[in-house]
């Protein structure tokens, strides 16, 4: 029965490592591309708030 299971493990282990490694660097990359957009949308928001001040001024006069 043990060398049942220790079989099963050792048969099974490298692919079990290459789907972490695949979820690591897949997980890193991911990490990666959500603060890019969110540094695009912080980008992007403070250009609204530009445009919409400067509509405001111009409104005002």
């Amino acid at each position: 029965m043990q060398r049942w299971l220790v079989e099963l493990i050792v048969s099974w282990l490298p692919f079990m490592i290459l789907i972490g490694v695949w979820l690591w660097i897949s997980h890193r990359g991911s990490i990666k591309k959500v603060a890019l957009l969110y540094e695009r949308q912080i980008d992007e928001t403070r250009r609204t708030n530009a445009l919409l001040e400067r509509i405001a001024i111009s409104l005002e006069k």
